[in-house]
């Protein structure tokens, strides 16, 4: 599957795999981090398929004005299609693609009272330098609001998976997993990138859930896992044959763990905000 093809069939799959049980908990998180401000101007950084868009576009406009940026065509596109199915045409709603986002937004400088990102700042390839970016956005006074996974999401399959490279001996695996892990974000970390960036008042809200899936087979084939941290995941655990083997056993533990009883995976969610 090229990348293309992927960020098509994830943007067709997003609203019924992907935003019920994981990036719609962020969203809440992040709604209430979110200060009321007349006359916004509001910049989102990575709209997806626009469920998030359509929540900000009722509370802030049409007396503020919302730019919504994804660095995907493909989310654009269903981002478009959903605001225009749910009678939203009228909203003063600008959308656009850009492919180097969250790492440069193409917009100048202090041209937003608000910035919101629902899980893309954070999870940007270097999210200190995306967070740096985000928040020259804002004029004085204004707030930046992101949501993140922190350390502890995905940690029975990450014990699980730890545990089968050790036993097989694959130490080179076992540390480069640990690395992996001990590199996710706390809460502390969110407010230092805040910090860092020249922001104030930092606030840091959490929270844990479960998604629940009845087999290893679902969990690996669900498109949250799938078209997310299972390819990151693989390469953790080597190439060819060994990754191979690495997931099989894998599987194989998930299945004899959790026997006759459902494979209940935490989701460990936080929104930060800061003014500049």
């Amino acid at each position: 599957m090229t990348p293309a093809e992927k960020e098509v069939r994830l943007a067709r799959l997003y609203d019924t795999e992907i935003l019920p049980a994981y990036a719609a908990r962020f969203a809440l998180l992040l709604a209430r981090a979110i200060d009321r401000r007349p006359n916004a101007r509001v910049i989102e950084i990575g709209c997806a398929t626009g469920a998030f868009t359509l929540e900000l576009a009722r509370r802030f406009v049409p007396d503020g004005h919302l730019t919504a940026l994804d660095a995907s065509p493909a989310f654009i596109a269903e981002a478009r299609a959903r605001i225009e199915a749910e009678a939203a045409s009228h909203l003063q709603i600008a959308l656009a693609a850009h492919p180097e986002l969250p790492a440069s937004i193409p917009l100048p400088d202090r041209s937003a009272d608000l910035v919101v990102s629902n899980l893309a700042v954070a999870t940007a390839a270097d999210p200190r330098a995306a967070v740096k970016e985000a928040a020259r956005l804002l004029v004085p006074g204004g707030q930046l609001a992101l949501s993140a996974p922190l350390r502890g999401t995905w940690s029975e399959f990450l014990d699980l998976f730890r545990d089968v490279l050790r036993e097989n001996g694959k130490l080179e695996s076992l540390g480069a997993v640990d690395r992996y892990v001990a590199a996710l974000p706390d809460g502390e970390t969110l407010a230092r990138w805040l910090a860092e960036a020249g922001l104030k008042k930092i606030e840091v809200t959490t929270a844990r859930w479960e998604i629940l899936f009845r087999s290893a087979r679902e969990f690996f084939f669900a498109p949250l896992i799938e078209l997310g941290p299972l390819a990151q995941w693989k390469r953790l655990s080597g190439r060819g044959d060994q990754m191979q083997d690495v997931f099989f056993f894998t599987k194989e533990a998930i299945d004899t763990y959790f026997k006759d009883r459902v494979f209940a995976v935490t989701i460990v969610g936080a929104a930060v905000s800061g003014l500049k």
